[in-house]
């Protein structure tokens, strides 16, 4: 099995979930590199994505594992054959399935755009209480790691898996609360048990 770290960005982050994991696998039969199949009547190639990205926000951090033999240069091979935005930027061989989707427990992001504020107001809240895109109420403040600004751009960092905050909900609940609009969301990095 091979663990790839990739981007998704230069138009990539526009690509849905099932889409990227269809580009994944005709990249990887472009590149030669067999993946093995599932068993059972509706066959699949093993490939184990992370937890889905919101459309729109690019990454520079994105994981996957692919259950193969393939023992070249698989960075290589993959980036030779994928278009801008979809890049490996890391692999290695592992022994068995890192299981991103429940590996991965938080994520940091960077924007700009958003008016400048004090992340203590953010932080020091014992809630916080958004509407979700399914229409219900939700406190975030527990999903919320940290806030920060460095460089003039707001970096903070989110839970995700079974906690999952949307760095984009997020953004809109800064935005309608200190002004100003996310320009863009960049996912900066991916930590958890088993992340390289």
């Amino acid at each position: 099995m091979i663990a790839f770290k990739y981007t998704k960005t230069d138009g990539a982050e526009y690509i849905s979930h099932l889409d990227l994991l269809r580009h994944i696998d005709r990249t990887l039969r472009r590149a030669g590199i067999e993946v093995e199949y599932s068993q059972g009547f509706h066959r699949h190639p093993r490939i184990f994505m992370g937890n889905p990205l919101a459309l729109g926000v690019r990454s520079i951090s994105e994981f996957c594992a692919v259950d193969t033999k393939f023992d070249g240069d698989f960075m290589c091979e993959f980036n030779s054959r994928s278009p801008d935005g979809v890049k490996c930027l890391a692999a290695k061989i592992t022994d068995i399935n890192p299981n991103f989707a429940e590996s991965i427990t938080a994520c940091s992001y960077e924007t700009e755009g958003i008016n400048a504020f004090d992340p203590g107001l953010v932080l020091e809240r014992e809630k916080i209480i958004i509407t979700d895109l399914r229409g219900r109420t939700v406190d975030i403040r527990p999903r919320i790691c940290a806030v920060e600004w460095q460089n003039k751009k707001l970096n903070f960092t989110l839970h995700c898996g079974e906690n999952n905050l949307r760095p984009d909900l997020f953004c809109n609940f800064l935005s309608d609360a200190f002004g100003g609009e996310a320009a863009y969301i960049l996912k900066t990095g991916s930590f958890g048990d088993g992340v390289f």
